[in-house]
């Protein structure tokens, strides 16, 4: 039986009991007790509330009183969420616009710590600006469908990402890229990028690209801050970063 499987039948099991015990388990899923003992640790990595007594009378059971905290995220999901909370912000003050950022905050707090930090680690990586400015809302052009899979892969995978891009003046360039951050200025969003060619940090707007595609094989380590302290350290010929909260004046991106 494949492991996911597996373990999901490992949650049903749970979830159609008030306690059990890891022998139980072993005996009713087939399996022996270390791979019970490693698929609870994998429900628990992944956010679900099992809480365990050792001893006489001891079990396993599914913390039931947590409530919405059960609900399993995935990385992509939180960040989603944390996004949307961040462009409700950026629009207005919305009723329950505190509550959002208050219930990420308990999401990250009922997770395992490494696996909150995982979560924070690729939210920081997301900077919400302002609004995109009028001249840009009249030149926006419409993304190609296939761009957001793309680019989700290679964000969150942390591997580079290969395109065609068109700048203001209507060069053509392929470029080679780590997308180490994304900016987002409703409705455009721009990937904020190292050149692997010209090892530099760049922005590239995302209704001016085409043919991406991951490149599984170039993988990156994120550095936000970096790219920030080289895009502000010295004038660019070409777009840099731009410092989040301010506006700025858009070269190659925009």
């Amino acid at each position: 039986m494949a492991r996911v499987n597996r373990v999901m039948r490992l949650h049903d099991f749970l979830r159609g009991r008030e306690a059990t015990t890891v022998a139980e388990i072993a005996s009713a899923l087939e399996v022996s007790v270390r791979t019970v003992h490693r698929d609870l640790a994998t429900l628990r990595e992944q956010g679900v509330p099992i809480s365990s007594d050792t001893g006489p009378g001891g079990g396993v059971r599914l913390e039931r009183d947590r409530g919405l905290t059960a609900v399993h995220l995935s990385l992509e999901e939180v960040v989603a969420l944390w996004l949307a909370a961040n462009l409700s912000a950026t629009a207005s003050a919305l009723p329950w616009g505190s509550a959002a950022r208050s219930g990420l905050e308990k999401l990250f707090a009922s997770v395992p710590r490494e696996r909150a930090r995982s979560m924070r680690e690729l939210c920081r990586r997301v900077v919400v600006g302002r609004p995109a400015s009028a001249r840009v809302m009249e030149e926006l052009g419409t993304p190609p469908e296939e761009l957001l899979a793309v680019f989700e892969r290679a964000f969150s995978g942390q591997v580079c990402l290969s395109f065609d891009y068109r700048d203001r003046h209507g060069n053509a360039t392929r470029r080679m890229v780590e997308p180490h951050g994304l900016l987002v200025e409703a409705p455009a969003w721009y990937v904020l990028a190292r050149d692997v060619e010209k090892s530099a940090a760049r922005l590239f707007r995302m209704d001016r690209i085409r043919r991406a595609r991951v490149v599984p094989e170039r993988t990156f380590v994120p550095d936000m801050e970096g790219m920030l302290a080289e895009a502000f350290g010295k004038e660019k010929k070409e777009e840099t970063l731009p410092q989040p909260g301010k506006a700025t004046s858009r070269r190659e991106g925009s």
